[in-house]
Protein backbone atom coordinates (compact mmCIF):
# COMPACT_ATOMS: atom_id res chain seq x y z
CA UNK A 1 0.00 0.00 0.00
CA UNK A 2 2.41 2.71 -0.31
CA UNK A 3 2.95 4.86 3.02
CA UNK A 4 -0.29 5.41 3.38
CA UNK A 5 0.42 6.18 8.07
CA UNK A 6 0.66 9.41 10.03
CA UNK A 7 2.97 10.36 12.25
CA UNK A 8 2.49 13.52 13.97
CA UNK A 9 1.16 12.50 17.36
CA UNK A 10 2.66 12.96 20.63
CA UNK A 11 4.72 10.28 21.77
CA UNK A 12 2.64 7.94 24.41
CA UNK A 13 3.18 4.70 26.21
CA UNK A 14 0.56 2.23 26.92
CA UNK A 15 0.89 -0.44 29.42
CA UNK A 16 -1.18 -3.52 28.90
CA UNK A 17 -1.17 -6.07 32.05
CA UNK A 18 -2.36 -8.48 29.58
CA UNK A 19 -3.03 -12.67 30.40
CA UNK A 20 -1.09 -14.74 29.32
CA UNK A 21 -0.26 -18.22 29.59
CA UNK A 22 2.46 -20.78 29.07
CA UNK A 23 2.23 -21.64 25.32
CA UNK A 24 3.49 -23.14 22.53
CA UNK A 25 1.93 -22.35 18.88
CA UNK A 26 -1.71 -22.40 19.42
CA UNK A 27 -1.59 -24.07 22.42
CA UNK A 28 -3.84 -21.82 25.11
CA UNK A 29 -4.04 -24.02 28.41
CA UNK A 30 -3.84 -21.21 31.49
CA UNK A 31 -2.85 -23.77 33.86
CA UNK A 32 -0.33 -22.91 36.23
CA UNK A 33 0.58 -19.59 34.73
CA UNK A 34 0.85 -17.41 37.54
CA UNK A 35 3.95 -17.91 39.40
CA UNK A 36 5.96 -17.15 36.29
CA UNK A 37 7.99 -14.05 35.45
CA UNK A 38 5.69 -11.66 33.45
CA UNK A 39 6.99 -11.67 29.53
CA UNK A 40 7.62 -8.03 28.81
CA UNK A 41 7.07 -6.96 25.52
CA UNK A 42 6.94 -3.95 23.11
CA UNK A 43 4.66 -3.43 19.87
CA UNK A 44 4.43 -0.96 17.25
CA UNK A 45 2.67 -0.12 13.97
CA UNK A 46 1.91 2.54 11.99
CA UNK A 47 -0.78 4.43 13.13
CA UNK A 48 -1.95 7.58 10.93
CA UNK A 49 -5.08 5.54 9.77
CA UNK A 50 -7.99 5.25 12.03
CA UNK A 51 -9.05 1.97 10.69
CA UNK A 52 -6.06 0.49 10.77
CA UNK A 53 -5.44 1.75 14.34
CA UNK A 54 -8.38 0.53 15.58
CA UNK A 55 -8.41 -3.11 13.84
CA UNK A 56 -4.89 -3.89 15.55
CA UNK A 57 -5.64 -2.74 18.68
CA UNK A 58 -9.33 -4.84 18.97
CA UNK A 59 -7.07 -7.95 18.65
CA UNK A 60 -4.60 -6.81 21.33
CA UNK A 61 -7.37 -5.84 23.80
CA UNK A 62 -9.05 -9.46 22.42
CA UNK A 63 -5.33 -11.14 23.23
CA UNK A 64 -5.57 -9.28 26.56
CA UNK A 65 -8.40 -11.15 27.78
CA UNK A 66 -7.06 -14.34 27.79
CA UNK A 67 -3.37 -14.23 28.17
CA UNK A 68 -1.96 -13.97 32.00
CA UNK A 69 1.68 -13.18 32.33
CA UNK A 70 2.45 -10.86 29.48
CA UNK A 71 2.75 -7.35 29.79
CA UNK A 72 2.93 -5.06 26.42
CA UNK A 73 3.91 -1.57 25.61
CA UNK A 74 2.55 -0.40 22.42
CA UNK A 75 4.40 2.62 21.22
CA UNK A 76 2.84 5.26 19.75
CA UNK A 77 3.92 7.79 17.00
CA UNK A 78 5.54 10.11 17.59
CA UNK A 79 8.90 12.01 17.63
CA UNK A 80 7.92 14.41 15.07
CA UNK A 81 9.14 12.55 11.86
CA UNK A 82 8.80 12.38 8.46
CA UNK A 83 7.67 8.52 8.06
CA UNK A 84 7.06 5.72 9.54
CA UNK A 85 10.21 4.28 8.92
CA UNK A 86 11.97 7.76 10.46
CA UNK A 87 10.13 6.57 13.90
CA UNK A 88 11.73 3.11 13.62
CA UNK A 89 15.08 4.50 13.22
CA UNK A 90 14.89 6.90 15.80
CA UNK A 91 13.35 4.42 18.16
CA UNK A 92 16.25 2.00 17.42
CA UNK A 93 18.79 5.62 18.12
CA UNK A 94 16.78 5.91 21.69
CA UNK A 95 17.91 1.93 22.22
CA UNK A 96 13.38 1.42 22.09
CA UNK A 97 13.66 -0.23 18.87
CA UNK A 98 10.16 -2.72 19.58
CA UNK A 99 10.06 -6.20 19.77
CA UNK A 100 7.36 -6.82 16.96
CA UNK A 101 6.68 -4.04 14.60
CA UNK A 102 4.84 -3.59 11.72
CA UNK A 103 7.46 -3.31 8.89
CA UNK A 104 7.05 -1.15 5.55
CA UNK A 105 10.77 -0.69 4.63
CA UNK A 106 12.08 -4.28 5.44
CA UNK A 107 14.92 -4.03 2.72
CA UNK A 108 16.65 -0.89 5.09
CA UNK A 109 16.35 -2.66 8.40
CA UNK A 110 16.93 -6.14 7.50
CA UNK A 111 20.49 -4.71 5.77
CA UNK A 112 20.64 -3.01 8.92
CA UNK A 113 20.40 -6.24 10.85
CA UNK A 114 17.70 -5.12 13.45
CA UNK A 115 15.08 -7.83 12.17
CA UNK A 116 14.91 -11.30 12.08
CA UNK A 117 14.05 -13.73 9.59
CA UNK A 118 10.99 -15.80 10.32
CA UNK A 119 10.69 -19.12 11.31
CA UNK A 120 8.24 -21.53 8.81
CA UNK A 121 5.87 -22.05 12.34
CA UNK A 122 4.95 -18.67 11.50
CA UNK A 123 5.35 -18.24 7.39
CA UNK A 124 3.50 -21.24 7.16
CA UNK A 125 0.46 -19.61 7.27
CA UNK A 126 0.76 -17.87 4.36
CA UNK A 127 1.14 -19.22 -0.11
CA UNK A 128 3.35 -16.28 -0.98
CA UNK A 129 5.29 -14.16 1.03
CA UNK A 130 8.47 -12.15 -0.90
CA UNK A 131 12.11 -12.89 0.16
CA UNK A 132 14.41 -9.96 1.18
CA UNK A 133 18.37 -10.98 1.11
CA UNK A 134 16.70 -14.81 0.48
CA UNK A 135 15.22 -15.06 3.67
CA UNK A 136 11.35 -14.33 4.81
CA UNK A 137 11.37 -10.97 7.19
CA UNK A 138 7.62 -10.60 7.32
CA UNK A 139 4.12 -11.72 7.37
CA UNK A 140 1.58 -9.54 5.44
CA UNK A 141 -1.27 -7.97 7.43
CA UNK A 142 -3.63 -8.03 4.60
CA UNK A 143 -3.48 -8.75 0.83
CA UNK A 144 -2.25 -5.90 -1.33
CA UNK A 145 -5.29 -3.74 -2.18
CA UNK A 146 -4.93 -0.86 -4.81
CA UNK A 147 -5.68 2.63 -4.72
CA UNK A 148 -7.96 4.43 -6.97
CA UNK A 149 -10.87 7.42 -7.01
CA UNK A 150 -13.46 6.66 -4.26
CA UNK A 151 -16.59 8.70 -4.68
CA UNK A 152 -20.78 9.42 -4.02
CA UNK A 153 -22.13 6.62 -6.58
CA UNK A 154 -25.62 8.45 -5.09
CA UNK A 155 -23.68 12.07 -6.40
CA UNK A 156 -22.59 10.37 -9.95
CA UNK A 157 -26.28 9.38 -10.31
CA UNK A 158 -27.97 12.83 -9.68
CA UNK A 159 -25.48 14.01 -11.64
CA UNK A 160 -25.58 11.70 -14.95
CA UNK A 161 -21.81 10.63 -14.15
CA UNK A 162 -20.06 7.34 -15.09
CA UNK A 163 -16.76 6.31 -14.64
CA UNK A 164 -14.14 7.25 -16.84
CA UNK A 165 -13.11 4.92 -19.67
CA UNK A 166 -9.78 6.72 -20.55
CA UNK A 167 -7.69 9.57 -18.75
CA UNK A 168 -9.38 12.26 -20.77
CA UNK A 169 -12.87 10.84 -19.73
CA UNK A 170 -11.42 11.77 -15.95
CA UNK A 171 -10.14 15.53 -16.92
CA UNK A 172 -13.93 16.18 -18.40
CA UNK A 173 -15.44 13.97 -15.03
CA UNK A 174 -13.25 16.76 -13.05
CA UNK A 175 -14.36 19.60 -15.48
CA UNK A 176 -18.10 19.22 -15.28
CA UNK A 177 -17.61 18.34 -11.24
CA UNK A 178 -16.00 21.94 -10.89
CA UNK A 179 -18.33 23.69 -13.49
CA UNK A 180 -21.48 22.97 -10.46
CA UNK A 181 -19.30 24.78 -7.68
CA UNK A 182 -17.51 22.02 -6.52
CA UNK A 183 -13.84 21.04 -6.21
CA UNK A 184 -13.50 17.66 -8.00
CA UNK A 185 -10.36 16.27 -5.84
CA UNK A 186 -9.33 17.12 -2.11
CA UNK A 187 -6.11 15.71 -1.43
CA UNK A 188 -4.61 15.00 2.38
CA UNK A 189 -1.47 16.85 1.79
CA UNK A 190 -0.49 17.87 5.62
CA UNK A 191 0.39 14.19 5.66
CA UNK A 192 3.40 13.68 3.48
CA UNK A 193 2.58 10.06 3.21
CA UNK A 194 -0.70 10.64 1.14
CA UNK A 195 0.98 12.36 -1.45
CA UNK A 196 2.30 8.82 -2.78
CA UNK A 197 -0.91 8.15 -4.06
CA UNK A 198 -1.13 10.40 -6.56
CA UNK A 199 2.40 10.37 -7.33
CA UNK A 200 2.45 6.67 -7.39
CA UNK A 201 -0.53 6.73 -9.95
CA UNK A 202 1.65 8.96 -12.32
CA UNK A 203 4.66 6.86 -11.97
CA UNK A 204 2.84 3.68 -12.88
CA UNK A 205 1.35 5.15 -15.83
CA UNK A 206 4.19 7.09 -17.22
CA UNK A 207 7.59 5.79 -15.59
CA UNK A 208 6.58 1.63 -14.35
CA UNK A 209 4.46 0.69 -16.97
CA UNK A 210 7.23 1.56 -19.94
CA UNK A 211 10.06 0.05 -17.43
CA UNK A 212 9.79 -1.75 -14.34
CA UNK A 213 13.42 -2.17 -13.91
CA UNK A 214 13.68 1.95 -14.18
CA UNK A 215 15.11 2.50 -10.26
CA UNK A 216 17.62 -0.06 -11.10
CA UNK A 217 18.44 1.74 -13.85
CA UNK A 218 18.49 4.54 -12.09
CA UNK A 219 20.52 3.22 -9.59
CA UNK A 220 22.77 2.10 -12.79
CA UNK A 221 23.16 6.12 -14.23
CA UNK A 222 21.09 4.81 -17.14
CA UNK A 223 17.90 6.77 -16.54
CA UNK A 224 17.25 10.20 -14.79
CA UNK A 225 14.69 12.17 -13.41
CA UNK A 226 14.88 14.36 -16.19
CA UNK A 227 14.04 11.89 -18.41
CA UNK A 228 10.09 12.00 -20.84
CA UNK A 229 8.95 9.47 -18.25
CA UNK A 230 8.78 11.37 -15.28
CA UNK A 231 9.03 14.63 -16.33
CA UNK A 232 5.56 14.08 -17.86
CA UNK A 233 4.09 12.13 -14.50
CA UNK A 234 4.92 15.66 -12.56
CA UNK A 235 3.20 17.76 -15.48
CA UNK A 236 -0.07 15.53 -15.27
CA UNK A 237 0.19 15.50 -11.50
CA UNK A 238 0.32 19.41 -10.85
CA UNK A 239 -2.30 20.18 -13.95
CA UNK A 240 -4.51 18.94 -11.22
CA UNK A 241 -4.23 21.88 -9.80
CA UNK A 242 -3.74 24.46 -12.09
CA UNK A 243 -7.03 23.81 -13.54
CA UNK A 244 -8.10 24.09 -10.02
CA UNK A 245 -9.46 20.94 -9.25
CA UNK A 246 -8.18 20.39 -6.25
CA UNK A 247 -9.62 21.96 -2.73
CA UNK A 248 -7.28 24.77 -2.00
CA UNK A 249 -5.09 24.71 1.18
CA UNK A 250 -4.22 20.51 0.45
CA UNK A 251 -1.23 21.44 2.75
CA UNK A 252 -3.02 22.04 5.37
CA UNK A 253 -5.71 19.25 5.18
CA UNK A 254 -4.61 16.08 6.62
CA UNK A 255 -6.04 12.25 5.52
CA UNK A 256 -8.44 11.45 7.93
CA UNK A 257 -9.77 14.83 7.35
CA UNK A 258 -10.90 14.11 3.68
CA UNK A 259 -13.31 12.00 4.78
CA UNK A 260 -15.68 15.33 5.64
CA UNK A 261 -14.84 16.85 2.34
CA UNK A 262 -16.62 14.07 0.96
CA UNK A 263 -19.68 13.81 3.13
CA UNK A 264 -20.38 17.21 3.34
CA UNK A 265 -19.79 17.32 -0.58
CA UNK A 266 -17.02 19.92 -0.70
CA UNK A 267 -15.35 17.27 -2.93
CA UNK A 268 -16.77 14.81 -5.04
CA UNK A 269 -13.33 12.33 -4.99
CA UNK A 270 -10.44 10.91 -3.35
CA UNK A 271 -6.86 8.94 -4.43
CA UNK A 272 -6.89 6.53 -1.65
CA UNK A 273 -7.66 3.13 -0.81
CA UNK A 274 -10.13 0.76 0.41
CA UNK A 275 -9.02 1.14 3.85
CA UNK A 276 -11.36 4.52 3.61
CA UNK A 277 -14.80 2.43 2.92
CA UNK A 278 -15.75 2.18 6.72
CA UNK A 279 -14.66 5.88 7.77
CA UNK A 280 -16.72 7.42 4.95
CA UNK A 281 -20.02 5.23 5.50
CA UNK A 282 -19.33 5.73 9.60
CA UNK A 283 -19.29 9.45 8.93
CA UNK A 284 -22.50 9.23 6.60
CA UNK A 285 -24.55 5.72 6.47
CA UNK A 286 -26.09 6.95 3.11
CA UNK A 287 -22.88 7.42 1.71
CA UNK A 288 -23.02 5.14 -1.30
CA UNK A 289 -19.36 4.29 -1.95
CA UNK A 290 -17.52 4.06 -5.63
CA UNK A 291 -14.39 3.04 -6.50
CA UNK A 292 -12.64 2.86 -10.00
CA UNK A 293 -8.87 3.24 -11.31
CA UNK A 294 -7.54 6.16 -13.04
CA UNK A 295 -6.85 4.78 -17.11
CA UNK A 296 -4.34 6.50 -19.07
CA UNK A 297 -4.81 8.14 -22.54
CA UNK A 298 -4.95 4.92 -24.04
CA UNK A 299 -7.90 3.61 -21.93
CA UNK A 300 -4.88 1.08 -19.83
CA UNK A 301 -5.19 0.64 -16.06
CA UNK A 302 -2.52 -0.12 -14.16
CA UNK A 303 -2.86 -0.58 -10.60
CA UNK A 304 -1.26 -1.57 -7.01
CA UNK A 305 -1.74 -5.69 -6.11
CA UNK A 306 1.66 -7.46 -6.48
CA UNK A 307 2.49 -8.54 -3.07
CA UNK A 308 5.02 -7.14 -0.80
CA UNK A 309 7.70 -8.05 1.55
CA UNK A 310 5.97 -5.89 4.37
CA UNK A 311 4.02 -6.50 7.42
CA UNK A 312 4.73 -8.20 11.21
CA UNK A 313 8.35 -8.07 11.39
CA UNK A 314 10.34 -9.34 15.04
CA UNK A 315 13.72 -7.60 16.11
CA UNK A 316 16.58 -9.84 15.54
CA UNK A 317 16.88 -9.04 19.84
CA UNK A 318 13.31 -10.06 20.18
CA UNK A 319 13.96 -13.47 18.12
CA UNK A 320 17.03 -14.02 20.08
CA UNK A 321 15.20 -14.24 23.38
CA UNK A 322 13.41 -17.55 23.40
CA UNK A 323 10.39 -16.19 26.24
CA UNK A 324 9.98 -13.08 24.17
CA UNK A 325 10.26 -15.24 20.73
CA UNK A 326 7.58 -17.71 22.36
CA UNK A 327 4.88 -15.03 23.55
CA UNK A 328 5.51 -13.59 19.97
CA UNK A 329 4.77 -15.93 17.90
CA UNK A 330 1.00 -17.07 19.76
CA UNK A 331 0.81 -13.27 19.38
CA UNK A 332 1.00 -13.69 15.95
CA UNK A 333 -1.15 -17.12 15.63
CA UNK A 334 -3.81 -15.25 17.39
CA UNK A 335 -3.67 -12.00 15.01
CA UNK A 336 -4.00 -14.83 12.20
CA UNK A 337 -6.32 -16.70 13.58
CA UNK A 338 -10.37 -17.53 12.18
CA UNK A 339 -11.86 -15.20 15.29
CA UNK A 340 -9.62 -12.78 15.34
CA UNK A 341 -8.48 -11.96 11.61
CA UNK A 342 -12.11 -10.94 10.44
CA UNK A 343 -12.12 -8.84 12.83
CA UNK A 344 -8.74 -6.66 11.73
CA UNK A 345 -9.99 -7.01 8.12
CA UNK A 346 -13.16 -5.67 8.41
CA UNK A 347 -11.45 -2.69 10.02
CA UNK A 348 -9.80 -1.87 7.45
CA UNK A 349 -11.72 -3.51 4.66
CA UNK A 350 -9.13 -5.83 4.18
CA UNK A 351 -8.90 -8.90 1.86
CA UNK A 352 -7.21 -11.62 3.65
CA UNK A 353 -3.72 -12.86 2.95
CA UNK A 354 -4.10 -16.15 4.50
CA UNK A 355 -6.78 -19.18 3.77
CA UNK A 356 -9.21 -18.06 5.96
CA UNK A 357 -11.68 -20.74 7.23
CA UNK A 358 -15.42 -19.70 8.53
CA UNK A 359 -17.92 -17.52 7.24
CA UNK A 360 -15.95 -14.68 6.69
CA UNK A 361 -17.22 -12.62 3.56
CA UNK A 362 -15.68 -9.73 1.88
CA UNK A 363 -17.75 -6.38 1.73
CA UNK A 364 -19.39 -5.24 -1.41
CA UNK A 365 -17.37 -2.54 -1.88
CA UNK A 366 -14.36 -5.27 -1.63
CA UNK A 367 -16.25 -7.04 -3.95
CA UNK A 368 -15.87 -4.31 -6.23
CA UNK A 369 -12.25 -3.57 -5.61
CA UNK A 370 -11.16 -7.76 -6.26
CA UNK A 371 -12.92 -7.21 -9.16
CA UNK A 372 -10.81 -5.03 -10.61
CA UNK A 373 -7.81 -7.29 -9.18
CA UNK A 374 -9.37 -10.14 -11.47
CA UNK A 375 -9.76 -8.12 -14.63
CA UNK A 376 -7.41 -9.65 -16.94
CA UNK A 377 -6.99 -6.23 -18.68
CA UNK A 378 -6.33 -4.76 -15.59
CA UNK A 379 -2.16 -5.05 -15.33
CA UNK A 380 -0.78 -4.93 -11.38
CA UNK A 381 2.64 -3.07 -10.88
CA UNK A 382 5.03 -2.17 -8.27
CA UNK A 383 4.57 1.30 -6.87
CA UNK A 384 7.77 3.87 -6.44
CA UNK A 385 8.80 3.08 -2.97
CA UNK A 386 7.13 -0.95 -3.42
CA UNK A 387 10.87 -2.26 -5.29
CA UNK A 388 12.94 -3.98 -3.16
CA UNK A 389 17.09 -5.60 -3.54
CA UNK A 390 18.34 -3.88 -6.22
CA UNK A 391 15.72 -2.15 -7.73
CA UNK A 392 14.85 -0.60 -4.31
CA UNK A 393 14.93 3.21 -4.45
CA UNK A 394 17.51 4.20 -1.82
CA UNK A 395 16.40 5.22 1.68
CA UNK A 396 15.25 8.74 2.56
CA UNK A 397 14.64 9.52 -1.25
CA UNK A 398 10.96 8.76 -0.89
CA UNK A 399 9.99 11.53 2.02
CA UNK A 400 12.40 14.04 -0.17
CA UNK A 401 10.68 13.08 -3.85
CA UNK A 402 7.27 13.87 -1.97
CA UNK A 403 8.47 17.17 -0.37
CA UNK A 404 9.55 18.14 -3.62
CA UNK A 405 6.37 17.50 -5.53
CA UNK A 406 4.57 19.15 -3.05
CA UNK A 407 6.86 22.69 -3.71
CA UNK A 408 6.48 21.93 -7.43
CA UNK A 409 2.33 21.91 -6.43
CA UNK A 410 2.81 25.07 -4.91
CA UNK A 411 4.76 26.97 -6.98
CA UNK A 412 7.47 27.27 -5.12
CA UNK A 413 10.23 25.23 -7.49
CA UNK A 414 10.04 24.44 -11.29
CA UNK A 415 9.29 21.29 -12.61
CA UNK A 416 12.81 21.01 -14.17
CA UNK A 417 14.46 22.62 -11.08
CA UNK A 418 12.44 20.05 -8.97
CA UNK A 419 13.73 16.92 -11.10
CA UNK A 420 17.30 18.34 -11.45
CA UNK A 421 17.11 17.86 -7.47
CA UNK A 422 15.57 14.92 -7.36
CA UNK A 423 18.49 13.01 -9.52
CA UNK A 424 20.86 15.06 -7.24
CA UNK A 425 18.80 13.32 -3.76
CA UNK A 426 19.02 10.38 -5.45
CA UNK A 427 22.71 10.20 -5.80
CA UNK A 428 23.11 11.13 -2.22
CA UNK A 429 21.01 8.74 -0.73
CA UNK A 430 22.21 6.07 -2.64
CA UNK A 431 26.08 7.07 -1.89
CA UNK A 432 24.64 7.74 1.91
CA UNK A 433 23.17 3.55 2.14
Amino acid sequence: MGDRYGNKIVLILFFFVLTGCSFDGNDNDLSSVTDKEPVHLTITYAMGDGAHHRGIQTVINDFKKSHLNVQITVVEQTLQTKGYADELSLLDAMGQFPDLMEMQDTQMFANAGLIAKLPESITGMFDTIPKINGEIYTVPLEAEVPQGIIYNKKLFRAWGLHEPRTYAEFLELCRIIRSKQIYPLVVGGKDLWHMGFWINHFMLDDVYAKNQHWNLKRNEGQTSWKDAGPKKAVQELKMLWERDYVVPGFMNISDHQTVDYLVQRKAAMLMSGPWMFNQLTQADPDFEVGFFPIPDRQGRIYMLGLPQPTGWAVSSLAAADSDKNRVIEQFLHFFYSDEEYPKYLQAVNGIPATPLGGSFKVSEQMEEVQRWLDNPKVIQLQGMDHYWGKDAIPPGFRNAFYELIQQVITDNISINKALNKADSIWDQHKTDS
